[in-house]
């Protein structure tokens, strides 16, 4: 296989490029330069550990996470039952007959339970979101300082 050549002809050292990319890119980081999306990505890593510190189910986790609300209660519920035949039927029944009462009761706390919810997660992920950045931002103003250290003879290098 030949390696892939310049505009002029020459070959392009496509591994040694990579390299420098790859350097120049770590050389960014220890310097806490990192893009708006890297911030995030930072952030949705966050939220995923301490998700799986938590100990959550993993299907619970990635729905959190995800796009969507589904996670979040809600006052329509599904009535079913286990039970089989004409003592299951009757109990879905009772249940059906029973849930328009309950439901007077219900649906304006699980309502108001489900916008709670929803503005701590939110809450929850703006902070995060924000303390990645911010760690994003401390780390490049100690670069910054041990930069002007160094020039100001004031700090040992490392």
């Amino acid at each position: 296989m030949t390696e892939p050549s310049g505009p002029d002809g020459p070959p392009v050292d496509v591994v040694r490029i990579m390299k420098e990319i790859r350097e120049s890119i770590q050389k960014k980081r220890e310097q806490g330069l990192y893009t708006d999306e890297e911030v995030e990505s930072l952030a949705a890593l966050r939220l995923r550990a301490y998700g799986e510190e938590a100990r959550i189910d993993g299907k619970l986790l990635e729905r959190l996470l995800g796009p969507t609300h589904d996670w979040n209660i809600s006052v329509d519920y599904l009535i079913r039952t286990t039970r089989p035949g004409l003592f299951g039927r009757a109990v879905i029944l009772a249940k059906k007959a029973v849930r328009p009462f309950v439901r007077l009761y219900t649906d304006h706390v699980l309502n108001r339970q489900a916008q709670v919810n929803l503005y701590f997660a939110h809450l929850l992920h703006n902070n995060v979101r924000e303390t990645a950045r911010l760690q994003v931002e401390l780390q490049a103003l100690r670069h910054r300082c041990e930069a002007l250290e160094r020039e100001r003879g004031t700090h040992p290098p490392r």
